[in-house]
């Protein structure tokens, strides 16, 4: 787990376990807490554990073929932003990606087979506003501690790699 190959895979990983831990929560609270609801079974450890899974390995895999964060920094760069403003873009496209990706196919997963797409979209759109708010804000916050966290255990920090195409 040691160089460049990985720290971008660690990165994704450590985002994912907070983020999906916070989309478990709060979909199965949200869903739980809508009237008709209130006595049902919907916010169980078991469900939380198969919500978390689930999204773990949906947002694993975006997370690793979908160049949110870069995307982010390519409009930021467009719109020559720097400092804080070009990091609170970023994350909010990583954000984007990642939030959207993921509730998605999982709420679609979860309910096509028993409510069909049109309730899919329903629970989907129910869900979806509070997530991304929540999301960009713990991303925000955290995504930076992800950033010393892989280079620490990768050994490999983009910040202090040389600049590509510069000849000395």
């Amino acid at each position: 787990m040691r160089g460049p190959a990985w720290y971008g895979r660690i990165v994704n990983c450590i985002m994912n376990i907070l983020m999906c831990a916070l989309l478990a929560t709060y979909v199965l609270w949200t869903v739980q807490h809508v009237p008709g609801n209130e006595s049902l079974p919907i916010f169980t450890p078991l469900s939380w554990f198969v919500s978390f899974i689930d999204s773990f390995f949906v947002g694993m895999f975006v997370g690793d073929w979908i160049p949110g964060f870069a995307w982010g920094q390519k409009l930021a760069g467009s719109l020559k932003l720097k400092g804080l403003p070009n990091y609170m873009v970023s994350v909010f496209v990583l954000c984007f990606v990642m939030v959207t990706s993921i509730s998605f196919i999982c709420t679609f997963i979860s309910n096509v087979q028993t409510i069909g797409m049109n309730g899919v979209i329903a629970s989907w759109t129910m869900v979806y506003p509070g997530l991304l708010g929540l999301g960009y804000v713990l991303q925000l916050c955290t995504l930076w501690l992800a950033f010393k966290a892989a280079a620490s255990i990768s050994g490999f920090d983009p910040a202090a790699a040389p600049a590509e195409g510069l000849q000395a």
